[in-house]
């Protein structure tokens, strides 16, 4: 349950222009969405939706995103996993990252294709802290084996925490909780998942202020910015969607012939 201050604060973020053309690459049914659309037409800038075969031809994308000149876009990580052969654009093209992890050899790769002016973005957050919550700006100079996903955005608070609730040191591993104004409601009629997720905010003034409980593992780099780790769990991402393994694996064992089963993410 998001609430509309938390879309607002997350709309000032961005900087697009009536000249601006944003291509909404994800689905209505993908958190990021939202923030395409309102980020686009609250600016008065163009608005491109793509056909459903672009998105899943790369060369149809790239295609797409030189004919129409277009300045912003948000994508995965791995739609651009092998741009191998594409031809470099001729518009500077602000592209963020958005819902996985972003390699560093992609940030690399793109530097020979996207024309001076470009920026490349990595984003994190979770819908239930509304979409976004941090933010990395990629400087050529980077050669780190982890991409940064950055410092928080305006009006968000970025906790990492270790199992006692307490701030760990510079450098050490803590789970990620966010607070501030885009903090959701809760899960709709799930009351007992809300109350394990949402949970009161002690470094807020406000006695009523929550933080998300994200499930996350992040660390500090010397810089302030953060790292992402990995999962506390076995969810994972495939293309910016969450998958719990274990639920596929518990359907898989219903079978009467399936007497256990096991499921891991591979990247190919």
């Amino acid at each position: 349950m998001i609430e509309h201050q938390g879309v607002v604060s997350r709309l000032q973020e961005h900087t697009l222009n009536t000249w601006s053309r944003f291509l909404q690459f994800t689905p209505l049914s993908f958190d990021v969405s939202v923030l395409d659309m309102f980020t686009t037409l609250c600016s008065g800038a163009c608005l491109h939706l793509l056909q459903e075969d672009a998105r899943r031809d790369l060369s149809q994308l790239w295609n797409y995103l030189q004919e129409n000149s277009i300045t912003h876009t948000s994508l995965t990580a791995t739609v651009l996993q092998d741009i191998k052969g594409l031809s470099p654009l001729k518009t500077p093209l602000n592209l963020t990252f958005v819902g996985e992890i972003l390699p560093p050899a992609l940030t690399h790769a793109l530097q020979s294709i996207l024309p001076e002016g470009s920026t490349i973005i990595n984003e994190y957050g979770p819908t239930e802290a509304t979409v976004a919550a941090v933010r990395w700006n990629y400087r050529p100079c980077f050669n780190g084996d982890l991409v940064p996903i950055g410092r928080p955005i305006a009006n968000v608070r970025i906790y990492l925490l270790d199992t006692n609730m307490l701030p760990v040191p510079l450098g050490a591993m803590g789970e990620v909780y966010i607070g501030g104004v885009g903090v959701a409601r809760g899960y709709l009629n799930r009351p007992e998942l809300t109350a394990g997720a949402f949970l009161p905010d002690p470094f807020d003034r406000d006695k009523d202020a929550r933080m998300y409980k994200t499930g996350d593992l992040a660390r500090y780099l010397p810089d302030g910015n953060i790292i992402f780790l990995g999962r506390n769990d076995h969810q994972v991402k495939i293309r910016g969607f969450r998958i719990e393994l274990g639920e596929i694996e518990a359907r898989l064992s219903d079978h009467p012939l399936v007497d256990k089963a096991a499921v891991i993410a591979i990247s190919v």
